[in-house]
């Protein structure tokens, strides 16, 4: 909504309130959704599809670099663990 304030809202893999237009909560949301991914299209995402010539095919790994994709695998590994002991 135009004009309104960022909410405070609890931010599971950071343990603590964070505003709801921070890079935490940003990063959170991805992970969250990276998550809710079947496997299979999750690592299409991730590591994209092999040999892909276009940018957008070789996933996050291809844009960020694979640094940045096992960075997010053990983020999405702690947000399940997280989820599941509730």
């Amino acid at each position: 909504m135009p004009g309104s304030s960022p909410r405070v809202v609890w931010s599971h893999l950071f343990g603590r309130e964070v505003l709801s237009d921070s890079g935490e909560w940003r990063h959170e949301c991805e992970v969250e959704y990276l998550l809710s991914l079947p496997e299979a299209k999750r690592a299409e995402i991730l590591d994209g599809v092999p040999g892909a010539p276009d940018r957008e095919s070789q996933g996050i790994r291809g844009i960020r670099g694979a640094a940045a994709v096992a960075a997010l695998k053990v983020q999405i590994e702690r947000l399940r663990l997280i989820k599941t002991k509730g």
